[in-house]
């Protein structure tokens, strides 16, 4: 998926970025997020501000059950 970041935190990164649940920090199988190979926590992400660029169902999914809540950019 790709994601931006809106605020001052990662200022103005935008790249890709992975959910997934099969990793060692996907507490008790939710899925986390990984940027660059390193997991981001929901409040991480949420300092962060990301908003989605580009992301399929699935990858929607599983952030939501990893209770990441980010935008959805409408193009």
């Amino acid at each position: 998926m790709l994601l931006r970041a809106r605020s001052h935190v990662r200022r103005g990164w935008t790249g890709e970025a992975v959910i997934t649940a099969n990793h060692p920090a996907a507490a008790h199988g939710l899925p986390v997020l990984l940027i660059d190979g390193k997991p981001v926590d929901t409040a991480g992400a949420t300092l962060a501000d990301y908003e989605i660029l580009d992301a399929t169902a699935a990858e929607l999914e599983l952030l939501h059950r990893g209770g990441y809540h980010f935008d959805l950019e409408v193009a």
